[in-house]
């Protein structure tokens, strides 16, 4: 029987016993739980058993900093975590996880996109990785969720101390180094790749992670729209004009402040200990200024409130447009990150207690089977413009959804109005179902734009829905 990941099928195992004997005298045995599967990827597109499928991921950090101090059951909770959120895929980010992740992920069939411990630049290293590539496929090889090895995480200069911000010259530095040729993405992750390829020819392997397609190679692609660059509505227009850049997105996301936030000392609110935030506790104060600012909200727990919402923002519209160009040509993506180590102000949607933020609700949400969305409406409109946005299904669903019905409905201060489109959802399929076309009449009433769609099935009733909200503001850009 073949072994498949949670989203396609069953998880069936098999115990595989190997004995060794001396002139028949027992020697040694050693036995492992295996499954048979064939997982391929092409053009950043995996399938298992030949079953194409759009891969959901998240990073996932070490369960506990210390990380022998870390229970079964608490490695074992983040795969479960990760379910609960619709991922069908961890990649265990710059490093090798306790024994547990990997018989839990086996178990309940949760793919994992396996990294190298390598991160950033490196000098003198190649021999030592080498020998750590045929190692992790030594130790790993045998678990069936195990579906992608990664030999080395954005191999260049990052640019930024922890707590820090990326300066110009970072960013120019940054720029250089995923581009031009260099002795880590050269020499080093070639080296790396080629004994993973050699130690294991059955699994796709990735030489590097963050080196962005480009005419010279690269691999996918770390954005960090609305928080390191530009505005967090920016990504759609970059992957339009870039298409190849979103064939994978590997990392996105923002930082936000936990509920469980006592290491951060709240009774000193506003007079926070930034500069130990920043170093001990990864929080990037500059960025927060410009994203976020502190200095605008009265209390910690409203600047909290707004961080969050900040992220799951973000968290929401990254997941919905990539979802929408599904295999065309996105393959998938890994948000960043999971859930924290260690008491930090992070872009985790799980804290170090492993308490949600509100970026963990959105990215469940966003990551269900089947979502109905929209092209994300302006943020403002003004008397007399347009709004045109297109709605699309996304199913990941291995079976048709006949007989569709999608009603959307605008509403604005002084009238509303409804479309409703009919038909069918293909199996694994991103359909564009219509557009929502209006223009606002010159006297239309300042105040606040809303967009609801809801997908019915017969015999489902209501199976998905969403929610979008803009605003209508006057001629000198005040808003009622």
């Amino acid at each position: 029987m073949l072994w498949w990941p949670r989203a396609l099928g069953a998880q069936p195992r098999h115990r595989v016993e190997v004995a060794v004997a001396l002139d028949g005298v027992p020697s040694d045995v050693r036995a492992v739980d295996t499954g048979l599967r064939q997982v391929r990827m092409r053009n950043f597109i995996a399938s298992v058993n030949g079953e194409r499928i759009f891969l959901k991921g998240s990073n996932l950090a070490p369960t506990n900093r210390a990380l022998a101090d870390a229970t079964a059951a608490q490695v074992e909770g983040d795969v479960h975590l990760a379910i609960d959120a619709g991922l069908d895929l961890l990649r265990v980010h710059a490093h090798i996880a306790r024994p547990e992740l990997y018989e839990a992920a086996d178990r309940e069939g949760m793919l994992l996109w396996q990294d190298l411990p390598l991160q950033w630049s490196y000098k003198g290293v190649r021999r030592q990785a080498i020998r750590q590539a045929r190692q992790a496929v030594d130790l790993l090889a045998h678990h069936p969720s195990v579906a992608i090895w990664c030999g080395h995480n954005e191999p260049f200069s990052a640019g930024v101390e922890p707590g820090g911000d990326v300066t110009a010259s970072a960013k120019t530095r940054l720029a250089a180094g995923q581009i031009l040729p260099s002795w880590n993405k050269t020499r080093l992750d070639h080296s790396i790749k080629r004994s993973l390829e050699k130690a294991d020819g059955s699994r796709p392997v990735v030489a590097h992670s963050g080196v962005i397609p480009h005419p010279g190679g690269g691999t996918d692609s770390h954005f960090y729209f609305g928080w390191y660059h530009g505005d967090e509505r920016d990504l759609p227009r970059a992957l339009a004009r870039l298409p190849t850049m979103a064939r994978w997105v590997g990392e996105f996301g923002a930082q936000a402040v936990p509920d469980s936030d006592d290491f951060m000392g709240p009774q000193r609110w506003p007079d926070l200990d930034w500069d130990h935030l920043g170093r001990a506790h990864a929080l990037q104060k500059g960025i927060f200024d410009r994203r976020v600012p502190p200095a605008a909200h009265e209390t910690l727990g409203e600047w909290r409130h707004a961080t969050q919402s900040y992220q799951a923002e973000l968290i929401r519209f990254h997941v919905e447009t990539l979802r929408r160009l599904k295999y065309h040509p996105t393959g998938g993506f890994c948000h960043f990150l999971l859930a924290d180590a260690q008491p930090a102000v992070s872009w985790s949607v799980l804290d170090h207690l492993r308490v949600p933020k509100t970026g963990y609700r959105a990215l469940a949400d966003a990551c269900a089977p089947v979502i109905v969305v929209a092209d994300r409406p302006a943020a403002s409109y003004r008397p007399g413009e347009r709004l045109d946005i297109a709605v699309h299904v996304v199913s990941d669903l291995r079976v048709a959804l006949g007989d569709a019905v999608v009603t959307a409905v605008l509403r604005w201060a002084d009238g509303q109005r409804t479309w409703r489109f009919a038909g069918d959802v293909g199996a694994d399929s991103c359909s564009r179902v219509g557009r929502l076309e209006h223009t606002w009449p010159g006297d239309v009433a300042d105040g606040a734009v809303d967009v609801d769609l809801h997908l019915d099935v017969p015999e489902r009733a209501t199976i998905a829905s969403n929610h979008y909200c803009s605003e209508i503001s006057d001629t000198d850009g005040t808003v009622a």
